[in-house]
């Protein structure tokens, strides 16, 4: 490297310009500006888009159904909830429990069965409800409505409020993206 000539590089020439003939009368063409390796166009430079054919349809107007379906199911998963707690909390006297033990073995399974169902339905509602304030996917929004149902809550009203939601939810299917 220490030995090359700097030489060479100073005598390097400019390559002239290309050669054009033009006819009698031909007005010459401006000289091409000089650009560097890393030219970047400005914007302006671009050609502009040519407008689409189609004109530009309206916003469709977002329906509230499945804003309601949503609100519905989250209650019917909170009361619940809610209803869970308060018997897990609030247990049977002693008295109670010897009356409720003269109870077939079929209708206490039953009663357990019921209770593993609707716990399990409170966690889908609650998804349910979820899924429905996103609108995504309606066919899993639909089973977790359905589900929603068999929420019990203190009266069955969260299985009244599932009721509802899932009405909702079959009424706003064209709202739901997937």
């Amino acid at each position: 490297m220490a030995d090359e000539d700097p030489q060479p590089l100073a005598k390097r020439r400019v390559s002239p310009p290309p050669v054009e003939f033009l006819k009698p009368g031909e007005a010459q063409t401006p000289a091409p500006q000089e650009r560097p390796a890393a030219w970047v166009p400005r914007p302006e430079e671009y050609q502009a888009p040519s407008p689409s054919w189609t004109p530009p349809t309206a916003a469709k107007p977002r329906a509230n159904l499945p804003t309601v379906a949503g609100i519905l199911l989250v209650l019917a998963g909170i009361l619940g909830i809610a209803s869970s707690v308060y018997s897990a909390v609030n247990l049977p006297s002693v008295a109670e429990y010897a009356n409720f033990t003269n109870n077939s073995p079929e209708l206490i399974a039953f009663a357990q069965v019921c209770g593993l169902i609707s716990i399990w339905s409170q966690a889908v509602a609650i998804l349910g409800g979820v899924m429905a304030l996103q609108r995504r996917n309606w066919r899993l929004t639909l089973v977790c409505a359905i589900f929603s149902v068999l929420t019990i809550g203190f009266l069955f009203e969260a299985s009244l409020l599932g009721a509802f939601g899932l009405v909702l939810v079959l009424l706003s299917r064209s709202s739901f993206q997937a």
